[in-house]
């Protein structure tokens, strides 16, 4: 598939194109923090599409955990079905998906700004270098997966929020504008509240 198919694709998803694919691999059937999987891929979709993203990276977000992340271990897709995803999102948008889901996402924020961009992934021990425009898409798809959990998840601790906004601070220049925006008004709310339930960390 050209890049320019690519691109082409992308832009012709639908939402109900989305939820069909993402049920067919059982993502509605996953729990992720008290609602389907499914939700939060769909919802982090829709953010992404409303910073006015690039179609390829709004994709890449719609199904940034099916292969499981550092942090949560549930699988809709093995990694042995990786050409399935690619079959249906293209090389481009399923590659960070990939890494999306091989990272630690945290040591992203240790990065220096000028590069270079590596990437560690602790299932291999290894790192892998990135350019500048994969590593930015890795941010803001990050940015709408935790703004879109903390839409739906209440007794956030305070310390874990911090932790995120001051995160998403230090890449500001890495973000869209309307990834900020959101993170200022989703997050910052949160950040006298205390409890004891998990933070947005998938």
């Amino acid at each position: 598939m050209t890049q320019l198919a690519t691109a082409n694709a992308a832009s012709a998803m639908t939402e109900q194109m989305l939820r069909t694919a993402l049920d067919g691999f059982g993502a509605n059937e996953i729990n992720h923090h008290g609602r389907p999987l499914t939700e939060h891929l769909v919802g982090t979709w829709r953010l992404l599409m409303q910073w006015q993203n690039p179609p390829i990276i709004a994709l890449a977000g719609a199904f940034h955990s099916v292969y499981g992340t550092e942090e949560f271990k549930a699988r809709a897709l093995p990694l042995s079905k990786r050409p399935t995803l690619v079959a249906l999102i293209g090389e481009e948008a399923e590659a960070l998906v990939h890494l999306f889901g091989a990272a630690d996402r945290k040591s992203l924020y240790n990065v220096p700004d000028a590069g270079p961009f590596s990437i560690a992934l602790p299932a291999t021990g290894e790192s892998v270098l990135i350019d500048g425009r994969t590593y930015s898409s890795l941010i803001e798809i990050e940015a709408a997966n935790i703004v879109e959990q903390a839409m739906h998840q209440r007794g956030v601790p305070a310390h874990v929020v911090g932790f995120w906004i001051d995160a998403f601070e230090s890449k500001r220049h890495c973000l869209s504008a309307g990834a900020m925006n959101a993170v200022e008004a989703v997050l910052a709310g949160y950040r006298a509240q205390a409890g004891s339930a998990p933070g947005p960390c998938s």
